[in-house]
């Protein structure tokens, strides 16, 4: 079944898409080069890193076949060199689709990405997976450096932070949107205690760029202020959570619930999405009592 769905979709993907005629015609892609060799490619709501080595190139989440379509015009104008490794920041199926436009490439991600192969109703995952890694993996493109880094889960369970030092860049995904709380209802599979350990990580690093795969926006700044976000929510909610904790255990499930209708953070309301702030409040107050 999967097979079946992925040629269908390939197909009519070539049907719509191949020609460079259509794909002129079709989403913009926004380029930005961010040093020498190194690019991001801006295109339906996914921002990929795009690293030109010696012999390949490197990309982050081509997201579907059509998006993927796009990105290889793109590449095209600016090196000849196939792409040679898709590297996956996480496991989630809107990221992970249109290894195939790329048959050469190797599919790399972090070991527990494993885990959803045969859970794909949808046939989006790579038909396979060529590289995985525990916690580092260190790429040498020739002309530079990419490390993948895991820290544990965050915004999924397959997590792979990517660094290239030389030029101070960072992409992770889904753990914060520049000036914005993510929806309440996008939180549903993120361990909030894990992107506050990680974008706390990550702000103490000397940064030229931060991407964030849903933003254009690639500011160093972002970051910091979704890690100030993830610090402040907790101080917010783990007072309470501990005091319930030490007076009465049975009483955490009410004490969660309640918070995430009384707390406010005034400092975040100009941010688009305040108004779910209560999903964060209460996702944050179960990720310290329950985990998950």
């Amino acid at each position: 079944m999967k097979l079946n769905v992925k040629t269908a979709a390939l197909a009519a993907f070539a049907a719509t898409s191949i020609n460079g005629s259509a794909l002129a015609a079709g989403p913009e892609v926004t380029t930005q080069k961010l040093a020498e060799n190194v690019y991001s490619m801006d295109a339906l709501h996914y921002n990929s890193l795009v690293v030109i080595g010696e012999d390949g190139v490197l990309i982050t989440d081509p997201a579907n076949p059509f998006r993927a379509g796009l990105l290889k015009e793109e590449i095209a104008k600016l090196t000849d060199l196939p792409v040679s490794r898709i590297v996956m920041t996480h496991e989630h199926y809107d990221h992970v689709g249109g290894t195939d436009v790329f048959p050469n490439a190797d599919v790399v991600a972090q070991e527990n990405f494993e885990m959803f192969m045969d859970k794909d109703p949808l046939g989006m995952l790579p038909d396979q997976l060529d590289v995985t890694f525990k916690d580092a993996l260190s790429i040498n493109m020739g002309t530079t450096i990419v490390d993948l880094l895991h820290f544990g889960p965050a915004d999924g369970i397959a997590i792979a932070v990517v660094h290239l030092p030389e030029e101070g860049i960072v992409v992770t995904s889904d753990m914060y949107a520049p000036k914005a709380l993510t929806r309440g209802l996008f939180l549903t599979d993120s361990n909030v205690l894990g992107n506050r350990q990680i974008l706390n990580e990550l702000a103490t690093w000397d940064l030229n760029y931060a991407i964030t795969t849903h933003s254009g926006e690639m500011g160093v700044e972002h970051l910091v202020e979704g890690a100030e976000f993830h610090n402040d929510l907790y101080d917010a909610v783990y007072p309470t959570i501990e005091q319930v904790y030490q007076e009465n255990p049975a009483g955490l499930v009410t004490a969660v619930i309640e918070l995430g209708e009384t707390v406010k953070l005034p400092k975040y309301e100009s941010w688009e999405n305040y108004k779910d702030l209560g999903e964060h409040v209460r996702k944050m107050g179960f990720a310290i009592t329950h985990g998950g």
